[in-house]
């Protein structure tokens, strides 16, 4: 009996045992959007007139039947495609080029060669769940604020004293090339195309599809006209490692053990393209109207501002957000933008040159998403390895900076490591002759890092000749500065 109840229960803690084990655990790629000037609803207002003036150059397919077949894929990807809710659509541009391409807001266009050279449903749906990704992680109007921030330099960092540099949309996206076909909503970076791949095989295994699929296309590539696949390749190049990483984003997805193929009603969509009206070459619809190159304007004279000298006493500030509390001068005032960027400075620190607020004195703090930019400049200064993702992120935005404000130089042996109150910071400093204000400036840079693997910044700023009179208010500011972890930015 004592065997019995002894093997009873080391049969039960077994059961138990195997009960609480997981059969599979999946943990996707988390794709972050990157900075953005915009807002969802500035993406639609800019996505529906870039895709009027589209329409109006390009030849549309306007067959109902082919419409709604690309209709149907799109709208049962778009189910699980994230981000902002916008209300996606789908057409087929009548030209024999392997090519797709999707403006902001969610307007994707797919050419009739893809569906032409497709050999199922999901390779199709490969096409359109990378372009969706790109519409959904906001691509387009990121491309477009690196642009501008490149043109609008440090000041746009900050949204300075409450207001963006320019008062909408369109003035940013004029400024940058324009509606329609602007080449920064349709040709990205190796990073963002890894990022839409990455996306796009979730999407597509959330809808019953395979990411496959979508190597397959790839593939499919290699072995059809070179005069049809030139642009897409050009525009989406897909080398082994690029394959790898959407093959290694699938053993992590829970894909169908079978995913839609749909043979048959592509066959009948490409009987019936075949029928119609042949199809153009249209080229590469992303060099149609290259973007302007407008640089920065250029100050005309000296900015001769005085302020008088900090307050003892000090205010706090924390931000709308709630991410951060800062401390600064009595006598300085705060010019909120936004829910987490702030900039405070003395009265008089400010200064008007060409329609753009500069700041002569004053300290600039935000929320900061890596671009992407490459540099090692922590290293440089002498800061640390760059190893680690603060310094990573931190090199980042010193290379933003410097790309915005080619003007300013980083000062060899700045880059430290800083211990505050509740956690660490890495600080470099840079000067330079501000060629809109006429004033050599110094520019201090101290990053906090978020659990998002973004940045919180602070920006100080002073002329060069002021800098050691004014290190005790920075002191001040970044060791009184507390940053609260989990709070929206």
């Amino acid at each position: 009996m004592k065997e019995h109840v002894r093997g009873a229960r080391v049969m039960a803690a077994l059961i138990l045992a195997l009960s609480i084990v997981p059969v599979a655990t999946f943990a996707q790629t988390n794709v972050k959007p990157g900075f953005n000037l915009f807002s969802p609803d500035q993406d639609v207002q800019i996505g529906q007139e870039s895709a009027q003036q589209a329409e109006s150059q390009l030849p549309m397919v306007n067959d109902p039947e082919v419409d709604a077949y690309i209709n149907t894929i799109g709208q049962r990807l778009a189910r699980n495609a994230g981000g902002p809710q916008f209300q996606y659509r789908f057409k087929v541009v009548n030209s024999s080029d392997i090519n797709a391409f999707a403006l902001p807001g969610g307007y994707v266009y797919i050419n009739r060669g893809v569906l032409e050279q497709a050999k199922n449903e999901g390779e199709v749906a490969g096409v359109v769940a990378h372009e969706i990704s790109h519409v959904a992680l906001r691509h387009g109007t990121h491309q477009a604020s690196k642009a501008y921030a490149a043109q609008a330099g440090l000041s746009i960092l900050g949204g300075l004293l409450g207001g963006r540099v320019v008062s909408g949309a369109a003035d940013i996206i004029n400024a940058v090339g324009g509606f329609g076909f602007n080449a920064l909503f349709l040709k990205y970076s190796r990073d963002l195309q890894t990022q839409a791949d990455v996306r796009g095989s979730q999407i597509l295994a959330a809808s019953g599809y395979s990411p496959a699929d979508m190597i397959a296309f790839f593939q499919t590539l290699e072995h059809v006209d070179p005069s049809k696949k030139t642009s897409w390749l050009s525009d989406h190049p897909a080398p082994p490692d690029r394959i790898g990483r959407i093959q290694k984003e699938a053993a992590l997805l829970k894909v169908s053990s079978s995913p839609t193929k749909n043979t048959q009603q592509l066959a009948q969509i490409q009987a019936r393209l075949g029928g119609g009206a042949a199809a153009s070459s249209s080229g590469s619809v992303a060099r149609t109207n290259p973007p302007t190159t407008a640089g920065r304007r250029r100050g005309t004279g000296t900015a001769n501002t005085q302020v008088a000298a900090p307050s003892s006493s000090l205010k706090s500030y924390t931000s709308k957000s709630g991410v951060y509390r800062v401390s600064y001068p009595a006598n300085w005032q705060v010019f909120e933008e936004g829910n987490t960027g702030v900039t405070i400075a003395p009265p008089g620190g400010a200064v008007n040159v060409g329609g753009q607020t500069q700041i002569v004195y004053g300290a600039i703090i935000n929320h900061y998403a890596p671009f992407g930019n490459s540099g090692n400049y922590l290293q440089g200064a002498g800061g640390g390895s760059g190893s680690s993702t603060l310094e990573n992120a931190t090199n980042d935005l010193l290379g933003q900076i410097q790309q915005s404000s080619p003007y300013l130089q980083l000062i060899s042996g700045s880059g430290r490591r800083l211990d505050t109150r509740d956690g660490q910071a890495l600080s470099a400093s840079l000067r330079g002759n501000n060629p809109q204000t006429g004033v050599v400036e110094r520019v201090t840079v101290v990053t906090r890092p978020l659990s998002d693997g973004h940045l919180l910044y602070l920006l100080f700023v002073t002329p060069d000749s002021q800098a050691a009179n004014y290190q005790s208010v920075l002191n001040t500011m970044v060791n009184s500065m507390q940053v609260a972890e989990g709070q929206r930015h």
